[in-house]
């Protein structure tokens, strides 16, 4: 049984070596891709037969050594991934009449109109395959590493850079397929599959949001308190200690713990704080040696999307009309990101490429976000002149009397737009504060006709699980619609 894959997912490993990380030089070296292991890591066992469509089993390759387990971490598939949808589904992205009207059976219409079934029978959900793959692949790592042949330095290293990949995608599964997180209603909310041992004939259940969060926590905590961890990766691929803290910084903002997020935050930023100035430093991510370049990253995550432009005619989708009243001509974001001030570039007239990299600026605004709730307005708004001194053409400082709050998030709308659900996840927990709180429309192109609306906190906002992977486990719980 094949891997179900995503056209942008294959397109990515034909074109792997060849764009992302040829040639590509580290202090330490040559980045060694583990990219033969990791496909047969993934080759099914014989007896798979149901979940996620296909169940890769640990026995058919035994990776016994500290150089196996390092290759399967250098393998640059962990740092490519894809959850376009997520971002389709969030009020900052547009697609036109034309688009919607050229497939209506395409799941990004689907998405985008936050449709009863955003699936077709047959349709792979390729974030959610894909995801399960990688998890896949840190759970035999950490399965097999305390076997390994190599010293303890080298097996904690290896332990921790696996919790902490592990720990970013089921962050990712978690907010997407899941409510937002609540302490009153964590226990009970369900979230994903909690699969921690590389089982090929398990048929699990969905685990409550707050066992999946336990999880999150346990495997950051527990690898940025091993002292053999460096600071930062030998590449970007690599995660460190600043990603280790700035995803615990992420999980407690999500949670609503401020407190814990500020003081995560604060240790990334003590491994890293710089920015890249936008007018003279941005390079286009398309590729991850472009990441490689860029100061802020922390730990890459990149997606490379084919499919769309390809299902619609070369064209790439629009910004929303609410994050463009946000940008203006003297904000470079604007201005290097978006084609004539209105559609996503396409990466060398090919594909469109989205910066998921757990990175600076996110760690900052964080931190900006925390300060902003405990009431320290002026050290909030201080961190986010911070940032715009950076990606404006002539820097205005914000003026000090603006609400610090609303700032923040604003200027979380202006630097992590299209970076894979960031903004859906932040409606979800903003959807719970009646100041925040907005009904999501879909306008058609006369600008008054409305297609589709999206009230706060509606069984819309989660991400349907396709119906093969529900057919093929039992034991699933489709997200109501």
């Amino acid at each position: 049984m094949a891997l179900a894959t995503h056209e942008s997912e294959e397109k990515n490993d034909r074109n792997r070596k060849k764009m992302n990380m040829a040639n590509f030089k580290t202090d330490g070296g040559n980045l060694l891709v583990g990219f033969t292991l990791f496909c047969l890591l993934l080759q099914p066992s014989a007896g798979c037969k149901k979940f996620l469509d296909t169940r890769p089993s640990s026995t058919t390759v035994n990776p016994t050594t500290i150089t196996d387990f390092e290759e399967m971490l250098n393998n640059d598939s962990l740092a490519l991934c894809n959850f376009i949808l997520a971002d389709v589904m969030s009020d900052d992205i547009r697609m036109n009449d034309a688009m919607l009207q050229s497939d209506t059976s395409a799941y990004y219409a689907h998405s985008y109109g936050w449709s009863k079934n955003i699936w077709n029978p047959g349709d792979q959900d390729f974030m959610y395959n894909s995801a399960y793959a990688r998890i896949l692949q840190m759970n035999i790592i950490l399965g097999k590493i305390d076997g390994a042949d190599g010293t303890t330095q080298q097996k904690n290293i290896v332990r921790a850079q696996a919790q902490i990949d592990r720990a970013w995608y089921y962050l990712q599964l978690a907010n997407l397929y899941g409510q937002g997180y609540q302490a009153a209603t964590a226990a009970t909310d369900l979230a994903v599959p909690l699969i921690l041992t590389p089982n090929a004939n398990a048929l699990p259940s969905r685990a409550t949001v707050q066992e999946v969060y336990n999880q999150i926590l346990q495997d950051l905590n527990a690898a940025t308190a091993a002292a053999e961890l460096p600071a930062m990766g030998q590449t970007i691929v690599h995660p460190g200690k600043a990603s280790g803290y700035a995803l615990l910084a992420k999980a407690y903002l999500y949670m609503g713990n401020y407190q814990q997020a500020e003081n995560a935050a604060d240790a990334a930023l003590a491994i890293r704080n710089t920015l890249s100035n936008y007018n003279t430093g941005y390079t286009m991510p398309g590729t991850l040696l472009n990441l490689s370049a860029n100061p802020e990253t922390l730990l890459a995550r990149l997606c490379n999307d084919y499919n769309f432009i390809s299902k619609y005619s070369n064209i790439s989708f629009s910004m929303d009309a609410t994050l463009k009243s946000l940008l203006d001509s003297n904000d470079t974001r604007l201005l290097k990101k978006f084609n004539n001030g209105d559609s996503y570039n396409i990466f060398n007239n090919n594909y469109q490429a989205f910066n998921y990299s757990v990175n600076v600026p996110e760690v900052l605004l964080i931190k900006a976000e925390c300060l902003a709730r405990k009431g320290d307005a002026a050290g909030s708004i201080a961190l986010l002149n911070q940032l715009r001194q950076n990606r404006l053409v002539s820097f205005v400082p914000l003026d000090p009397s603006v609400d610090a709050l609303t700032a923040v998030l604003q200027e979380r709308r202006r630097e992590l737009f299209y970076h894979g659900g960031s903004r859906l996840f932040d409606l979800k927990r903003l959807n719970r504060e009646s100041r925040f709180a907005q009904t999501l429309q879909r306008v058609a192109d006369d600008g008054a006709t409305v297609s589709a609306t999206l009230s706060p906190n509606s069984p819309g906002y989660l991400m349907q699980f396709s119906p093969v992977i529900v057919a093929n486990n039992p034991n699933m719980v489709q997200n109501p619609r």
